[in-house]
């Protein structure tokens, strides 16, 4: 009896949804820091350290928000009681957050500080080096509260 071989499309296809498995622990895994939860609204006046994530959260996403989380609310507790800094996370691939990706011009997910003024955005910066330093818990902290710490020094 000759043994078929699976076509290589089935195989690709097997591959790339056992990777997908392999890289999130369930595939839409709990969000760490309540970006679940309904939005706040926009201050007038503030920083906003804004954590923006799709519907696909892999762990090393995860990690990200997590270690930004508790590294803001560690550091800047003060700033966040004061209503100065406050913490979201959002989900860009929701229909009401789809203009942040222009907006901060996002190319894939990410931690944004972004200052308020009167409502509107006065300036943002992007913490691109998160994806850099997730693996290294200490030097990711310390990125984290240096550019926050500066940015929030600056307005």
């Amino acid at each position: 009896m000759k043994r078929r071989n699976a076509p290589p499309t089935l195989l690709v296809a097997s591959g790339v949804l056992a990777a997908l498995i392999a890289l999130s622990p369930g595939g839409r895994a709990e969000d760490p820091a309540g970006a679940g939860a309904a939005a706040a609204p926009t201050p007038s006046t503030g920083v906003v350290a804004y954590y923006f994530h799709g519907d696909f959260r892999c762990r090393t996403c995860l990690a990200i928000e997590s270690q930004a989380h508790e590294t803001i609310t560690a550091a800047f507790a003060d700033e966040l009681a004061s209503g100065r800094l406050t913490w979201r996370a959002l989900n860009i691939e929701q229909p009401e957050n789809e203009h942040f990706v222009e907006d901060f011009q996002l190319v894939t997910r990410s931690l944004v500080l972004v200052a308020y003024r009167d409502g509107a955005v006065a300036r943002w910066k992007n913490l691109d080096k998160v994806w850099q330093l997730v693996r290294d818990e200490e030097l990711f902290s310390q990125y984290v509260r240096e550019s926050t710490r500066a940015f929030l020094n600056e307005g």
